[in-house]
């Protein structure tokens, strides 16, 4: 309808390096890690040689200054003013230009070819064999019968509790394709702040099927999990028993997020009063009060124990909110939700391996006023970062699904509220039209 714009990436320019050595010399550059400091590339050896680079590399702060004469095709980094981080590669056109002395000639190297994936293949309907080139263990496909009612016994063989999933080898051989079966931290009975497994631990599952892939393949994965016998899980006790603390044990501090990475569960926190030797704390996602993988965000205020691990490093307990509340997703990321109007609009993707997705409005511009412009500015952020035009749009997670359970993909008419956090603009009660 014309509403709804395509946001292109701002202003960018890229140059070639310049060949170094003598006699023939190589453009370099392709996929390989550039520094993000500038740096001359010096030609040595006399003739002059003049082409253009294509690829990418690590996006440099300032343009590279090339000395001499290089020609040929080859890779050159795009050079942008902010330093961001190249997630993909992508082409650049870039020219280098300079005198030269001596004998010698540019020469290209590495065009470049994208790496080949693998591909998820289809096999028969009722195969309980693995997905030839599945991307990960336990995808099989969709067809695969699995008897959600039964009960099994089984054994933990591995769990990483920050990342909050692990395996359990069932007592009961060959009953997955798979021989062991994946638990996530949410499918664990239990009381504790952050669910876990311990490795050894003798356990009872249901199994459950996960349609992934856009319904061609499932998940095998364990639901229900208790101790053998039926009985919850309990570490947390057993655990603070063993640890160290820094003052008493019922002391409590108060500090804000220096940064934390919410892909990798970890951070840290600077206290408000330093302590005679801490300054600062370790804060790890297991050890957040609010069920979940919540991000914090830098400059959060937030409350917390302290105790020292087995290196002595200082680490926070039991993170809350200050004054013990605590931390819920919607106060991590600044969610305000815009009333209870409903807007019409189209899915143009969902990831059920993230549970995130995307929407186009129908009427961009009948959003309100401030979900607009933070729509726009992630949109050009986006497209600053992959170098590609995006669309002006709506983010949604899983969580936003009205029936979490609904499949919604490309093309998918849908309705929902509008809300918008510290970063982006978001649909919610997110209902198949």
């Amino acid at each position: 309808n014309g509403q709804v714009r395509v946001i292109s990436p701002s202003t960018t320019a890229a140059m070639g390096f310049g060949g170094r050595g003598r006699g023939a010399q190589q453009v370099k550059g392709g996929a390989a890690k550039l520094s993000v400091q500038p740096r001359a590339a010096v030609t040595k050896g006399a003739g002059k040689s003049a082409g253009k680079g294509k690829g990418a590399g690590r996006i440099q702060a300032q343009p590279v200054k090339v000395v001499g004469k290089s020609a040929g095709k080859g890779r050159a980094p795009v050079m942008k003013q902010q330093v961001v981080k190249t997630v993909t590669t992508r082409p650049a056109n870039g020219k280098a230009n300079g005198k030269g002395k001596g004998k010698g000639k540019g020469k290209g190297a590495g065009a470049g070819k994208k790496p080949a994936g693998k591909v998820l293949k289809s096999v028969k309907k009722g195969a309980t064999k693995r997905v030839a080139g599945a991307a990960r263990p336990g995808l099989h496909d969709s067809g695969v019968e699995v008897d959600e009612g039964e009960r099994y016994s089984g054994e933990c063989v591995h769990f990483d509790k920050r990342r909050g999933f692990g395996f359990i080898q069932p007592d009961v051989e060959g009953l997955v394709p798979d021989g062991k079966v994946m638990v996530h931290w949410a499918e664990i009975t239990s009381s504790d702040k952050w669910p876990s497994l311990q490795k050894g631990q003798a356990v009872e599952f249901n199994l459950k099927k996960v349609v992934v892939k856009s319904g061609s393949a499932a998940l095998i994965r364990a639901a229900g999990v208790t101790l053998a016998g039926g009985e919850a899980v309990a570490l947390d006790g057993e655990l603070e028993e063993k640890r160290e603390p820094v003052g008493n044990r019922e002391d409590r501090f108060s500090g804000t997020i220096k940064f934390y990475d919410t892909k990798k569960g970890f951070g840290y926190v600077a206290l408000d009063v330093p302590l005679a030797d801490v300054a600062e704390a370790k804060v790890s996602r297991e050890e957040v009060l609010g069920g979940e993988a919540i991000p914090l965000a830098q400059g959060m205020a937030i409350e917390f124990g302290l105790y020292r691990n087995k290196q002595g490093k200082v680490c926070t307990s039991d993170v809350t909110m200050p004054g013990g509340e605590t931390i819920s997703r919607d106060v991590a990321e600044g969610r305000q939700y815009l009333g209870n109007k409903r807007y019409m609009g189209s899915v143009q993707w969902f990831s059920a391996k993230n549970g995130i997705g995307f929407i186009i409005p129908d009427h961009f511009n009948s959003l309100p006023k401030v979900a607009q412009q933070k729509s726009t500015e992630a949109a050009q952020r986006v497209a600053d970062k992959s170098q590609q035009e995006v669309f002006e749009g709506l983010m949604f997670h899983r969580r936003d699904k009205t029936d979490p359970a609904s499949r919604l993909g490309e093309g998918s008419k849908v309705s929902f509220n509008v809300f918008v956090d510290l970063r982006n603009a978001g649909a919610t009660n997110v209902t198949e039209a």
